[in-house]
């Protein structure tokens, strides 16, 4: 049986662990809302919003997008470019917030944020650079 090697370039590798780990960071943050108690203690005056919005959209697109990546399979390729289009619009929301002053002007708000817009650059670009890692498959006839 012929060993099979994983083809995928170190640097997608690199982007596939930063997505996986985003993914986690959403899922476990927001179930404890970001150091304001347990999801499912309803703490009074939180916003639910942003913590229901990251588990149920931002962690497992971010886990499925990872995981598509590092395969090299088209619906990770796809996955990432959702997963880069939310991270972006979802930092755009709170950046608004924070320059409308509905949220703190926080070192531990912005950074998150600009760090995942950074992420979302990095994939946008270079998935569009490597598409072909995805979509040009040699098929046995």
């Amino acid at each position: 049986m012929a060993e099979t090697q994983n083809n995928t370039p170190i640097f997608l590798r690199v982007i596939s662990v930063i997505l996986f780990l985003f993914g986690l960071f959403a899922f476990f943050g927001s179930l404890f809302m970001w150091g304001e108690g347990f999801l499912l203690s309803f703490p009074e005056g939180v916003d639910y919003t942003f913590p229901i919005t990251d588990i149920l959209v931002n962690a497992p697109a971010s886990i499925i997008a990872a995981i598509g990546l590092w395969r090299l399979k088209r619906s990770g390729f796809v996955a990432a470019y959702f997963v880069a289009g939310f991270y972006i619009y979802g930092s755009v929301e709170i950046f608004v917030h924070v320059f409308q002053g509905s949220l703190p002007f926080a070192v531990e708000i912005l950074v998150p944020q600009i760090l995942a817009v950074i992420v979302a650059v990095i994939l946008i670009a270079y998935l569009w650079k490597e598409q072909d890692l995805f979509f040009r498959r040699e098929r046995k006839v």
